[in-house]
């Protein structure tokens, strides 16, 4: 989100839904923050001191095979250099995992008693998001291989919600001159998936695109099946291009008021936002942004509230798109 950093009291103060949240934290998640704490910065500790000594032996022993003339006396000190060269880089490995391993525990528990607080359920590795129901509405674009992380489900003044990180990838190929073909992967979206769902279903499918550009090729597909809605607000359609297959609900939804509190939730999420209404659910994806629920990451104390503050302001992103478009009440006022 584009929104400066806040304090655990401001989060607090931001929603209804977060009161309590200090003293939550005070109570539940700074003990065990503080304990993990102590875990990471050993295991940082080890990252750094056996580094510095594989890297110091190494460098050691490559002067040693040097001076002995090891490089021109024939293979054995390419195997002896290699050899070195594969510890150093296997003990680093090996004590950068053990930080890692802490950082990403703290994170999923973090992530996990935070939901609970809210009432929520979290599930660290999704199986599939639903991710057809935005794939055939083509606010995500075609993919080959995907990433599912940090699903948290629930409901909020009457309104459920899922709100999922995904990253899909699109496979490709090339060929070189000497026609040797070769595979790779890139990136086509890196974002948030939210889906909310309404008790009255909408009678037609209603999207709403970023406007122009390269992701306009990847959705030039909707207007073959979804005729163009034509707006009388020329930011709106600077920021979206509507398509529809009902004219009348299109317009009927996409009311100033709807308009304006769309466009300021674009302004809001920190990444590409499009939206689709589609029967009984609005289907939001946010790509970019950077990456959400992360906290403090490797290098950085897991035990700061600040960190918390963050990945509990991301999770306020469900209240933020809930309040601004007003689902709680009704998106056609």
């Amino acid at each position: 989100m584009t929104n400066a950093a806040k304090s655990l009291e401001e989060v607090e103060a931001s929603y209804p839904a977060f009161e309590g949240l200090s003293a939550f934290y005070q109570r539940e998640l700074e003990p065990y923050l503080i304990e993990q704490e102590q875990l990471r910065e050993a295991a940082h500790g080890k990252l750094k001191k056996y580094s510095a000594i594989a890297l110091s032996a190494g460098a050691a022993a490559l002067l040693t095979i040097w001076f002995l003339g090891g490089f021109s006396s024939g293979w054995i000190g390419f195997v002896l250099a290699a050899v070195v060269v594969i510890a150093v880089i296997g003990v680093m490995a090996y004590y950068t995992s053990s930080v890692s391993e802490v950082t990403s525990r703290v994170k999923g528990e973090v992530l996990h008693r935070l939901s609970t607080f809210l009432g929520f359920t979290y599930n660290a590795d999704p199986i599939s998001a639903q991710l057809d129901w935005f794939r055939d509405v083509r606010i995500i674009p075609s993919y080959d291989r995907r990433s599912l992380e940090d699903e948290i489900e629930g409901s909020h003044e009457g309104v459920s919600f899922t709100l999922c990180e995904a990253h899909l990838e699109d496979r490709r190929t090339r060929t070189d001159s000497d026609g040797r073909t070769e595979t790779y992967y890139v990136t086509v979206f890196n974002g948030l998936l939210a889906r909310f769902t309404f008790p009255k279903p909408f009678a037609a499918r209603t999207i709403l695109t970023s406007d122009g550009g390269v992701i306009g090729n990847f959705f030039g597909g909707i207007g073959k099946s979804k005729e163009r809605v034509r707006l009388e607000d020329p930011r709106f359609e600077k920021l979206f291009e509507v398509f529809s297959d009902d004219q009348v609900e299109a317009r009927y939804l996409l009311t100033p008021t709807f308009m304006e509190r769309v466009s300021q939730l674009a302004d809001t999420v920190g990444g590409q936002l499009q939206l689709a209404f589609d029967g009984d659910r609005l289907l939001i994806t946010i790509n970019g942004g950077g990456d959400r629920f992360e906290g403090g990451g490797m290098f950085k104390p897991a035990d700061d509230p600040d960190q918390i503050a963050k990945i509990a302001s991301e999770i306020g992103l469900v209240f933020e798109i809930i309040h601004v478009l007003r689902l709680n009440a009704s998106t056609r006022t």
